[in-house]
């Protein structure tokens, strides 16, 4: 009962893949409208690659806080000085971009490859930032060789971000890779999209199934497992998940207790796996 009390007394926030929700998935076929400003944007308190960079860094404040977090851990645990370089942009800037992309290359075809139009950048969401480093400080596919973006690689999910734009998710992601890119989701679900090593866009398709509740609440072993199941299993697992009453809070509390009991791994206890920030 004391975990289940502790699961309610979390506080809620937009988890769920509308506009304002942490989940919201956008790409080129899922844009977002020309509308679209965070009304809560914060500079997060991080050094930037370049002193003109320092009014490009906003982003909404869970992401910024995370993103403060995992610099000063990256200072702290390797030495490593990262550098924010582009984080909340507007659909007319993004516009601007993807414009001078076609000029420089030639066609929207070959632009769509490397920038995304107006509309279908998850910069504009204000929960991506582009990250380099103190010892590397240019956008191409370098920084992944880096000590530094190999670390982040590694570690973002921490703190709840993920590697975005991997080379071999081209197909689906519809860009090259971008090694500099990462994508704030909040520790269970970045944990869970890491750990499956696939596609937010795979993982998007069926996390949108899921109740609100559990997208809010869900562990990251809970929602490990549900995704898995329903991309890889039998889905009797996630079927059941979707089955449930939830009326109440403490119904949906007990669900989400009761469900990450059926999946705990050996070694590991249920406090250990619903209240963790995400690894197990």
């Amino acid at each position: 009962m004391a975990i289940v009390l502790m699961i309610i007394s979390v506080p809620s926030f937009a988890a769920s893949f509308d506009d304002d929700g942490v989940l919201r998935l956008v790409n080129r076929e899922e844009k977002i409208t020309k509308n679209y400003d965070p009304d809560d944007l914060v500079k997060p308190d991080v050094p930037v690659n370049k002193k003109n960079q320092e009014d490009q860094i906003y982003l909404r404040p869970a992401a910024a806080k995370a993103l403060e977090e995992m610099f000063a851990a990256a200072k702290e645990e390797k030495g490593y000085v990262l550098l924010a370089v582009s984080g909340y942009r507007t659909y007319g800037e993004q516009q601007l971009i993807f414009n001078n992309k076609v000029a420089q290359v030639g066609s929207k075809e070959k632009a769509w490859r490397k920038v995304a139009p107006a509309g279908a950048s998850e910069h504009q969401l204000g929960l991506a930032m582009d990250v380099l480093s103190e010892n590397f400080r240019l956008l191409n596919s370098g920084f992944l060789d880096t000590e530094e973006g190999k670390w982040l690689y590694e570690n973002c999910q921490r703190f709840g971000f993920i590697v975005r734009y991997k080379k071999e998710w081209s197909n689906i992601t519809g860009y090259s890779a971008e090694p500099w890119h990462f994508r704030y989701l909040g520790v269970s679900h970045a944990t869970a999209v890491s750990k499956l090593d696939i596609p937010y866009e795979t993982y998007a398709s069926k996390a949108r199934l899921l109740p609100e509740y559990v997208l809010t609440h869900g562990n990251a072993l809970l929602l490990y497992a549900l995704i898995e199941n329903a991309l890889y299993g039998d889905g009797a697992l996630f079927e059941e998940m979707l089955s449930l009453p939830a009326e109440t809070l403490e119904q949906q509390a007990m669900n989400i207790v009761d469900m990450t009991e059926k999946v705990l791994p050996e070694g590991l206890t249920l406090e250990e796996a619903v209240l963790s920030r995400g690894t197990w």
